[in-house]
């Protein structure tokens, strides 16, 4: 039997495996791994398809089906409760044998919905299942912040997702390390964006999402999530940019939703005015003039009480803030959002977190506001 423990990457090792291995937590003996546990991560540039703690081989390798025993996912790893994270746990669900199971930490419902993680009411409602004849759930409480997942009667629900399509269609001779970094980090910049539309417009009201400068990824995940209702999306890329593929990652009946334009020297034109524009790390090679004209374009493009989403690290510079602010049009507000978790910060509140490595990023990231995502909404 194998086990395997999925970390955000090698650093969190230790950590994790205390967190379901110490007698101090695991009092009745119900999820200590039994026997040898293997780590493996996110980051991992090591594909193999029997790993081992020889080498930290990578999650993201197409293994297959039934290759494992249980699963844990480590309190480091970036799941959360979305399309994206629901897909992952499904394909987990796919590699455990009939017997075994996907253990993982859940939240207290205020602080699940405040991360955008999962809490125990929300895994109960996407993946609850029979899991014998006489009804018993295939979801337990295994203790207090662990939950475990097992095979049920019926197979959990698949989710429009853009890892469906990575998953689907990865294979052990055409793995591209580069476009397995995109998809998670995909997973975790598109949750913090969809809770922060949800934080501003709501889960029902209609949202229009416009992405400047991506590759589909995020605006299709953003078109095809639940807990948002967003009724069209735009992807402006570069012209040289193949948008051929672009709307792969679509299931047929969405793919009218999302329009495709490009531009050309920085020179961007709005067709209309959306309720979300997002600008992720794209500002890398203009001159500062550059992109303050490119940022208050974007927030011309918006509706009133839009919201314009940015990360880039001109945002560290606060004479470049300084400057930007002065420059845009109308009153707005400012705020910033952690890059780690899908939480607004707060001077005076530090965000919790089970992991103590991550507690220490994320008072690290509060304090200096680097890297952060900053939303500028107009007034």
């Amino acid at each position: 039997m194998t086990n395997i423990l999925i970390h955000k990457s090698a650093k969190y090792i230790d950590e994790d495996l205390d967190y379901y291995c110490s007698d101090t937590r695991d009092k009745h003996n119900m999820i200590k791994p039994q026997g040898d546990i293997i780590s493996l991560t996110c980051d991992s540039k090591v594909f193999s398809p029997s790993p081992t703690n020889n080498e930290i081989c990578s999650i993201y390798y197409p293994f297959e089906k039934e290759s494992f025993h249980r699963i844990y996912l480590g309190i480091s790893f970036p799941l959360f409760a979305n399309n994206w994270g629901a897909a992952f746990l499904r394909h987990l669900m796919y590699l455990i044998e009939p017997d075994g199971g996907v253990i993982l930490p859940v939240y207290a419902e205020r602080q699940g919905v405040e991360k955008n993680y999962w809490s125990r009411s929300s895994l109960e409602v996407m993946f609850q299942s029979r899991q014998k004849w006489w009804g018993m759930s295939n979801i337990w409480a295994e203790n207090d912040g662990v939950m475990s997942m097992r095979i049920g009667k019926k197979q959990p629900p698949k989710k429009n997702s853009s890892l469906n399509y990575f998953l689907e269609n990865s294979s052990d001779s055409n793995i591209d390390i580069q476009d397995v970094s995109r998809h998670h980090s995909n997973g975790i910049i598109s949750a913090i964006v969809e809770q922060i539309i949800i934080n501003y417009f709501g889960r029902t009201k209609s949202v229009t999402f416009c992405d400047i400068g991506g590759d589909g990824l995020l605006s299709s995940e953003i078109l095809m999530s639940d807990y948002i209702n967003v009724t069209h999306s735009t992807e402006i890329t570069s012209e040289d940019f193949n948008v051929i593929n672009m709307k792969k990652y679509l299931p047929d009946n969405l793919k009218s939703k999302l329009s495709i334009n490009s531009y050309k020297n920085n020179q961007i034109e709005f067709n209309g005015q959306y309720s979300v524009i997002s600008m992720m790390n794209i500002l890398n090679d203009m001159a500062d003039k550059e992109k303050i004209n490119l940022i208050v374009n974007a927030f011309n493009g918006l509706a009133n009480n839009g919201i314009l989403i940015i990360q880039d690290k001109m945002f560290n510079d606060t004479k470049f803030i300084e400057d930007l602010f002065s420059s845009l049009p109308n009153t707005f507000e400012h705020s910033q959002y952690s890059s780690i978790v899908a939480t607004k910060h707060n001077q005076k509140i530090n965000i919790a977190h089970y992991s103590d490595i991550i507690f220490n990023e994320l008072k690290s990231e509060n304090s200096s506001r680097n890297n952060v995502v900053n939303i500028l909404q107009k007034k």
